[in-house]
């Protein structure tokens, strides 16, 4: 195109406009604030999440495993959707009708969408990945070939990561020449984006759900009283959270992939599609939440300023002076006794204590506080078929 053909075609409306709509270009309305507010708060809430869980391994475990380097990862490529969204408030603004828009104000945007899209098709596979490998720590034996729950992580971890790569693949590769994508001006050829956006949304929907179920049904096979079953539950089921932010995407993608009015319900599909992300750390950091307090003396504090004193059957160990020795660890409020998985066969998982009454393990009324220090030592004990001495394949494993 000639110059002058391409500054009249930059020039003309975006999109027309409904009949009785004035176009208003100059300062179209929107809601900025919105924005500011959701993309903050998700933000805010993500590097808490991921801050804590980073200190809880270092000060607590003095090691990082490949679940905290995934997390690093996932987290730097969350800054890339967060350095897009917030630059899309400025250009062209959210809940912005594309009538009220020029050709040219929509080249900055599609360059922004495409950086979101590609780091959201990156966090979402590494934080998934490194969740489901911090749950198998907890919950598979030695025996993973004759574990359910093991196998279902495998393949939620392999259709995370081969999703992840193929999306940024077509996602990069919708048009030829790779700039047709944001200057939708130049000859080119393109495929339908909101396809690989439906089916982007579909697997996250899918994945979401499914990383919700896995861990119920070990959890509920424990030998264990129902309160603290229920507890457990709770801290493995928060992932219904991102459950639900994908189901909400995938609603929004599929009236954004029905509208010619795209740029005006960009808007929402982003705000899900950060939430969802935010959810992922904030699953992450669960498990390790409620083990931080409790090394920090956070509820002994709060029972001290309200004036409760602490029970006498609360053993004090924030003064202890026992030596932190190789392969000591010193009992701790969470630590329920010696509990060992003492059979592991067909699957079945039976935890028992150290010769103790449930009655003296429950610590005097404390099931609810031991049922969410999942943060515990534990002895695993795998017996496989036909073994006659499941005490010769003891393994330790630090939750």
């Amino acid at each position: 195109m000639s110059p002058e053909a391409l500054a009249k075609l930059l020039a003309e409306p975006a999109l027309a406009a409904p009949s009785g709509v004035t176009p208003n270009f100059d300062n179209p309305p929107n809601s900025n604030t919105l924005a500011w507010v959701v993309t903050t708060f998700c933000t805010v809430v993500a590097t808490i999440c991921f801050l804590l869980r980073l200190f809880a391994r270092i000060w607590l475990d003095k090691k990082l495993r490949v679940e905290e380097i995934l997390m690093i990862g996932a987290y730097g490529a969350y800054w890339g959707t967060a350095y897009a969204g917030y630059a899309l408030i400025y250009s062209p603004g959210y809940y912005v009708h594309t009538w009220d828009l020029y050709n040219k104000d929509l080249i900055r945007p599609l360059y922004l969408i495409l950086i979101y899209g590609c780091c959201y098709s990156a966090v979402l596979p590494l934080i998934k990945t490194a969740i489901l490998l911090d749950w198998c720590r907890i919950f598979v034996p030695m025996d993973r070939t004759r574990n359910a729950f093991w196998w279902g992580c495998a393949a939620v971890i392999s259709l995370q990561c081969l999703w992840g790569v193929l999306c940024i693949l077509l996602l990069n590769m919708q048009c030829r020449p790779h700039e047709a994508i944001w200057k939708f001006y130049l000859p080119s050829k393109c495929y339908s984006l909101p396809d690989v956006m439906l089916t982007s949304a579909s697997v996250q929907v899918v994945s979401d759900i499914t990383m919700f179920f896995l861990p119920q049904r070990t959890i509920w096979r424990l030998q264990m009283n129902w309160q603290r079953k229920i507890g457990i539950s709770i801290i493995f089921g928060v992932g219904i959270l991102a459950s639900v932010a994908a189901c909400f995407r995938l609603a929004h993608t599929v009236a954004f992939a029905n509208t010619t009015d795209t740029m005006y319900l960009i808007g929402p599909l982003l705000f899900w599609a950060c939430g969802e992300m935010t959810c992922g750390f904030f699953i992450f950091s669960v498990p390790c939440l409620s083990k931080l307090i409790i090394e920090s003396g956070l509820a002994r504090r709060v029972k001290s300023s309200l004036g409760l004193s602490p029970k006498p059957s609360e053993p004090s160990y924030e003064d202890s002076e026992q030596p932190h020795r190789l392969g000591y660890h010193p009992m701790k409020p969470w630590m329920n006794t010696d509990i060992t998985w003492s059979t592991i066969d067909e699957g079945d998982v039976a935890l028992r204590g150290s010769g103790k009454s449930e009655s003296q393990t429950n610590l005097h009324g404390h099931d609810a506080d031991n049922a969410v220090h999942i943060s515990q030592t534990v002895e695993v004990s795998v017996s496989p078929r036909g073994s006659h001495s499941s005490e010769q394949d003891l393994a330790t494993r630090r939750l």
